[in-house]
C-alpha cells in the first residue's frame, strides 16, 4: 500500500476515478452546451475547453464537428481525454497562463476555473483570464462556463461524504472559510490494483465567486454576459451558477 499527498490536483488515481465516477456532470450537460453554441453561431471551428478533464466534453464536440484544445493541469486526465478524443489536441498547462489561439468558443465545465493549485490562480489571475478569452475570441465568440459561489455549502462544514464503485471508493472532507470565501476538499482516495487497493490523498483549494462580481468583470472586458441557472433541464447544484458571454 502507498500513500502520497498531492497539492497539484488529480494525480493518476484520482484523475481514474474521477473519470468512471464523477463525469455525469459533463455528460449530462453536453447535449444542452451544443445547442447554446449552435444557437450563439458556433456550428464548427475551434473550441477551447479549459478544464477538459478526462474528455467527456471534447469527444462530444468532436462529434459535433467541432475542433478542440482541450486543457488541464493534471498529466494523467490528459492522457484519458487523448484516449477518449484523439481528434481533439491537448496540452498539460494552467487555465489561467496557457496561451489562448484565435478561436470560436471557449468552456470551463465543472468549476474548474474555481481550483487554487498555486497561489497566482486567485481573482486577479481570473479577471486576466477573461482578458485574454476576450482577445482571443472572434467577434461573436462565446465563453462559457460556471463557478461556485459562497452558497455552494449553506449547512455546517466540514462534512464528510463517501462514495464507492466497482474498483474504488472515495472519502471527501470538505470545510469552507466564509471570511476568506475559499473551500477545501481533502480527499482520500482508495483504487483496487491487483488484490489490494491503493491509498493516495489530496488536498484541492478552490476560491469562491460571487456571480455578480464576474459579470461586472467580464462586461469591463467587453462582453455580453448573463447568469444560467443549469444547462438545460440539466439543473445545477446549490451555489453554482453558469455564465454565458458573448463577445459582441
Amino acid at each position: 500500500m502507498s500513500y502520497n499527498v498531492n497539492m497539484r490536483g488529480y494525480r493518476a488515481d484520482l484523475a481514474y476515478i474521477h473519470d468512471v465516477g464523477f463525469s455525469d456532470y459533463a455528460r449530462k450537460a453536453a447535449p444542452v452546451l451544443l445547442r447554446i453554441l449552435s444557437a450563439c453561431g458556433v456550428k464548427e471551428g475551434l473550441v477551447v475547453d479549459l478544464g477538459c478533464g478526462g474528455g467527456h466534453w471534447a469527444r462530444e464536440l468532436n462529434r459535433a464537428g467541432c475542433r478542440v484544445l482541450g486543457v488541464d493541469r493534471s498529466p494523467s486526465m490528459i492522457r484519458l481525454a487523448r484516449q477518449k478524443a484523439p481528434q481533439s489536441k491537448f496540452v498539460v498547462a494552467s487555465n489561467f497562463t496557457v496561451e489562448l489561439p484565435p478561436c470560436d468558443a471557449i468552456t470551463s465545465i465543472g468549476e474548474c476555473l474555481n481550483y487554487r493549485f498555486e497561489e497566482r490562480d486567485s481573482r486577479n489571475a481570473l479577471v486576466c483570464l477573461f482578458k485574454r478569452a476576450y482577445r482571443a475570441l472572434r467577434s461573436g465568440g462565446v465563453f462559457i462556463f460556471d463557478v461556485a459561489g459562497p452558497t455552494r455549502f449553506r449547512k455546517k462544514t466540514p462534512q464528510e461524504i463517501w462514495r464507492t464503485g466497482r474498483d474504488w471508493a472515495v472519502l471527501v472532507n470538505t470545510s469552507v472559510d466564509k471570511e476568506k470565501e475559499t473551500l477545501c476538499r481533502r480527499i482520500i482516495a482508495f483504487r483496487k490494483v491487483g488484490r489490494l487497493y491503493r491509498r493516495s490523498e489530496e488536498i484541492h483549494h478552490l476560491q469562491l465567486y460571487r456571480p455578480s462580481d464576474l459579470l461586472g468583470a467580464l462586461a469591463r472586458c467587453g462582453f455580453d454576459a448573463h447568469t444560467l441557472r443549469g444547462y438545460g433541464r440539466f439543473r445545477f447544484p446549490t451555489g453554482i451558477t453558469g455564465i454565458l458571454a458573448i463577445k459582441p
